[in-house]
C-alpha cells in the first residue's frame, strides 16, 4: 500500500470509531460537515489543489483535537488553515509556505501564526501524516507575537473598556426602569444583570440550570450563590465543573423566577407536571423552541442528561442578540463621550478586573473573580494603574452633568402641570423640607428624595430647590473625602450628584427659554 492509501485506511479505521466533542456532541471524522455544540458547526471544506495526504492529516488531527479542546477553538483553527492555504496558495505544509505566510501576515495578524503553530505541532505529535520534521524544528525555533491582550483596558477606551462607576450604574438604572416599563423582558433584562453582576462569559451564563441557584435561608443574613459552569479549560466537558459565587438576592429572584417560566413551558408541552429533580436540569436561558418540541419525560430526561446536554440552552448567538437589543434601546449616556453607552459582554468582565484591581486586590483574586485558571491573563489589570472612573467635584461635575444625561425625570413648569399634582402626598420633600418635585409612582416607595433624581417616575418642579440637594451632596463628600475614606466610598454618590446637576442645570435652561417666550410675547416651556 502507498503512504495515501495507509493513511486513508487509518482515517476509515478512526471513522468507525465513535467520536466525541468536549460538548458530548458525536461526530464523524469523515464528514463534509461537523456539529461540536450547539453553538459550534462548520464545514470542512478545504481547497481541492490540497494534497491528499495532507488533508487526511488535517482531519485526523482535527478530530483528536475537537475531543480536547472546546467547540470554538476547533473552528477558529480550521479558519487559520484555510486562511494559511488561501494566503500562500500553498498545497502543503512546508516550511517555505510558512515562512512566506508569516511575512505576509501583518504585526497584527501574526498571531493567527502562532494559534496554528500550536496546531501544526500537535498534529506532528499526534503522528499523522501532513507536518513532516523540518516544520515542527522551524516553529519550535519562531518567537511569535500573540494575541495583543488588555488593549482596551490598559487605554481606557470609552468605547470598548472598562465602564466607569458612573457608566455602570447609567446601565442599570436604564435596565431596571426599561423592565419595570416593559420595554425589554426577563431574558434580556436577568441575561444584563448576570453579566453585569458575575463578570462571567456569555457561554457559561447560557450554561446555567436551576439547580444551580442556592439559597441558604439559615445564614444571618441569608445569602444567595450561583454555580457557574467554568469555560475554556482544556479538556473540560459541558457543566463538569463550577466556581461558585455570591450573588445579590435580587439578581437570585430574577434567575429563579426565569428559570419557574422555562419549567412551566415544559410542563405544558408534556401536558403533566415534572419531577423537581429533572426540572432542577431545565436550563435557566433555554432554547425555548427546542422546549416546546419536548413531548415526554423520557425524551426530557435524555436531552438534559444524555449525550448532548447542551441542546436545550440558549445559544450564545441568540443571548448575543438579546444584548444586541437592549444596546439599541438603551439610553444612558457615557460621562466621557457624552453619546449612549455601548453595551457589550466582554466590558463587564473588564470593568470587575479593573475595580478590583483600583480596591488594591491582588492577581489571584483577580484571576478568581474573573474565572481564569492561573494569572498570566490578568497582568492588563496588575501593571495599569491610571484611575478611569472621573472623581467628580464641584468644578467638574457641572460640566460632565450634561453628557452623562443622569436625572431621568420629566421636568415640569409646577406642582400643578405634574402626574398626581393634586395629591399633596405626591411631593418630595428634601432634608429641609422643601419640595423638589412630584412623585409620578402610585404606589409605596421608600426610597427617600434623593433616588428620586435618578428615577423616571419622578417630575421635578423648574423653580424647586434642588441646589439645597447638590450642596448638601458636595458637603458629604468633602466630609467622607476627609474623614480618610477609600475612594470608592468617596465616590459612591456621584451618579446622584450628576443626575442633581443634569436637574439644575435642566431648571435653568427652562427658565431661560421661558424668559425669552415671555418677552417675545409667547409662554410655557418645551
Amino acid at each position: 500500500m502507498t503512504r495515501i492509501e495507509v493513511g486513508e485506511a487509518v482515517a476509515q479505521l478512526e471513522a468507525s470509531l465513535e467520536f466525541r466533542s468536549t460538548e458530548g456532541y458525536p461526530f464523524d471524522p469523515l464528514s463534509a460537515h461537523w456539529r461540536l455544540s450547539k453553538d459550534v458547526s462548520f464545514w470542512l471544506d478545504l481547497p481541492e489543489n490540497l494534497c491528499p495526504l495532507t488533508r487526511t492529516g488535517f482531519r485526523s488531527a482535527l478530530a483528536r483535537y475537537a475531543q480536547e479542546f472546546c467547540p470554538l477553538s476547533v473552528a477558529t483553527l480550521l479558519g487559520y488553515f484555510r486562511k494559511y492555504l488561501r494566503d500562500t496558495g500553498a498545497s502543503q505544509v512546508t516550511t517555505s509556505g510558512l515562512a512566506n505566510w508569516r511575512a505576509i501576515l501583518t504585526k497584527k495578524h501574526e498571531s493567527y501564526l502562532g494559534s496554528l503553530k500550536s496546531f501544526l505541532v500537535a498534529w506532528h505529535d499526534y503522528g499523522y501524516d501532513g507536518v513532516p520534521d523540518e516544520v515542527v524544528e522551524l516553529l519550535k525555533g519562531w518567537r511569535i507575537v500573540g494575541f495583543e491582550k488588555g488593549l482596551a483596558v490598559s487605554s481606557g477606551c470609552p468605547d470598548l473598556g472598562p465602564y466607569t462607576d458612573l457608566e455602570l450604574g447609567a446601565i442599570l438604572d436604564w435596565a431596571n426602569t426599561a423592565f419595570a416599563k416593559k420595554e425589554i423582558d426577563i431574558e434580556e433584562f436577568a441575561f444584563l444583570l448576570t453579566l453585569a453582576m458575575t463578570a462571567r462569559r456569555t457561554v457559561q451564563i447560557a450554561a446555567l440550570r436551576g439547580k444551580d441557584l442556592i439559597s441558604d435561608a439559615r445564614a444571618s443574613p441569608p445569602t444567595h450563590r450561583l454555580n457557574i459552569p467554568r469555560a475554556k479549560q482544556r479538556g473540560n466537558k459541558f457543566r463538569a465543573s463550577f466556581r461558585s459565587l455570591v450573588i445579590p438576592e435580587d439578581l437570585h429572584s430574577l434567575l429563579a423566577l426565569l428559570h419557574a417560566r422555562n419549567v412551566e413551558a415544559v410542563s405544558s408541552a408534556i401536558g403533566g407536571p415534572i419531577e423537581p429533580s429533572l426540572a432542577d436540569e431545565i436550563p435557566i436561558f433555554a432554547n425555548i423552541g427546542e422546549l416546546r418540541h419536548v413531548t415526554n419525560l423520557k425524551q426530557l430526561a435524555e436531552l438534559l442528561l444524555g449525550v448532548m446536554p447542551d441542546k436545550l440552552h440558549a445559544t450564545t448567538a441568540f443571548l448575543r442578540d438579546k444584548l444586541k437589543r437592549c444596546q439599541n434601546l438603551c439610553s444612558a449616556h457615557s460621562e466621557r463621550t457624552g453619546g449612549r453607552v455601548r453595551i457589550t459582554a466582554t466590558r463587564f468582565r473588564y470593568t470587575r478586573g479593573t475595580k478590583l484591581r483600583r480596591e488594591g486586590f491582588d492577581a489571584f483574586i483577580i484571576a478568581e473573580a474573573l474565572d481564569h485558571s492561573d494569572i498570566q491573563n490578568v497582568s492588563v489589570y496588575t501593571e495599569n494603574t491610571a484611575q478611569e472612573a472621573g472623581v467628580i467635584n464641584a468644578l467638574v461635575g457641572p460640566r460632565l452633568a450634561p453628557f452623562a444625561q443622569a436625572c431621568m425625570g420629566k421636568l415640569v413648569a409646577s406642582e400643578r402641570d405634574a402626574i398626581r399634582g393634586g395629591d399633596p402626598n405626591s411631593r418630595v420633600p428634601n432634608d429641609k423640607g422643601h419640595a423638589v418635585g412630584t412623585c409620578g409612582f402610585n404606589a409605596f416607595c421608600a426610597s427617600g428624595f434623593r433616588a428620586c433624581y435618578t428615577c423616571s417616575y419622578f417630575q421635578p418642579w423648574i423653580d424647586g430647590p434642588h441646589d439645597e440637594v447638590l450642596d448638601s451632596l458636595y458637603v458629604e463628600k468633602e466630609r467622607v473625602r476627609a474623614a480618610g475614606c477609600a475612594d470608592v466610598v468617596v465616590n459612591a454618590n456621584d451618579q446622584l450628584i450628576l443626575a442633581v446637576e443634569h436637574c439644575v442645570a435642566m431648571c435653568a435652561d427652562a427658565r431661560a427659554k421661558s424668559q425669552v417666550r415671555g418677552l417675545l410675547g409667547g409662554e410655557g416651556i418645551d
